[in-house]
């Protein structure tokens, strides 16, 4: 008789290590509608796959997230950190526990000041998907690159090879990018940067209705990769957002009459406050 694999237990909440995490979807064992894909032409981006889809009659948005290897990101997280676990190595750099991490912080942040929730998209939780889930990515040619990575790491992970996936709201389709909500936009970031939550990747398609979407490359607080750092690196990863900010109204041509910016450009110090 085949000897059964072990399965890893469905957390309650993601990743096992310090600072924040995020709990698991309330519906995660509900059928899901797939309805479309979202985001780019075809729906891709370089971390996983977005659909719209429809969870016990209500409509969210899900992103399905590549396996990740932690091997690949090795030249950069083993000089810093040594030899830790891979399993350490990936809560800071997989994609999917990035966002976990970033809005773990922001619903610990909502308790306290409910204003916060509108700094980003809302996101209910994660989940992982079930055999009738993986057949429909299969059908629509979604590669989560399962074959690429070490299967024998996987299989020790949370959810073991089962797709990950983090359930947010729909968003509107427009970025809402425009002189009348640069400073609310700003404001926005300066929210989650108050809360140690560093996006790092804020650009026009990461935004929409005037809110970060995406937290797939995000640094959030306490990061055992950013305590490494010397005071300098540690304080342009802390005002990454910002720079890039302003770096989105010059490359996108926004107006911007009232010359709303971040940082001053001549001494790279927060303006903004």
């Amino acid at each position: 008789m085949a000897r059964k694999r072990h399965v890893p237990p469905i957390p309650a909440e993601l990743p096992p290590c310090d600072g924040p995490k995020l709990p698991l979807f309330e519906h995660h064992d509900s059928k899901i509608e797939w309805l479309e894909r979202l985001g780019d032409s075809d729906g891709t981006t370089h971390e996983g796959y977005v659909f719209r889809v429809k969870i016990k009659r209500a409509e969210y948005a899900i992103k399905v997230f590549k396996f990740y290897d932690p091997m690949e990101s090795e030249y950069f997280w083993e000089p810093l950190i040594g030899d830790v676990s891979l399993h350490t190595a990936a809560y800071y750099t997989d994609p999917f526990y990035n966002e976990c991490r970033a809005y773990g912080r922001i619903r610990e942040a909502i308790r306290k000041r409910p204003k916060i929730s509108d700094a980003a998209t809302h996101c209910y939780g994660f989940l992982f998907l079930g055999d009738r889930d993986q057949r429909h990515l299969e059908e629509k040619k979604c590669d989560l690159g399962l074959e690429r990575v070490d299967l024998a790491y996987q299989r020790q992970t949370a959810g073991g090879v089962r797709p990950r996936a983090i359930v947010k709201s729909l968003a509107p389709s427009g970025h809402g990018v425009a002189e009348p909500n640069l400073r609310k936009i700003l404001d926005r970031i300066h929210t989650l940067n108050r809360e140690r939550i560093y996006n790092l990747d804020v650009r026009l398609e990461n935004i929409k209705d005037g809110r970060l979407v995406d937290f797939g490359s995000s640094w959030t607080e306490p990061h055992i990769l950013l305590n490494k750092q010397d005071a300098g690196t540690a304080y342009s990863y802390r005002t990454t957002d910002r720079v890039m900010f302003d770096e989105m109204l010059v490359e996108e041509k926004i107006s911007n009459p009232r010359n709303i910016v971040a940082m001053h450009s001549m001494t790279l110090r927060p303006r903004y406050s």
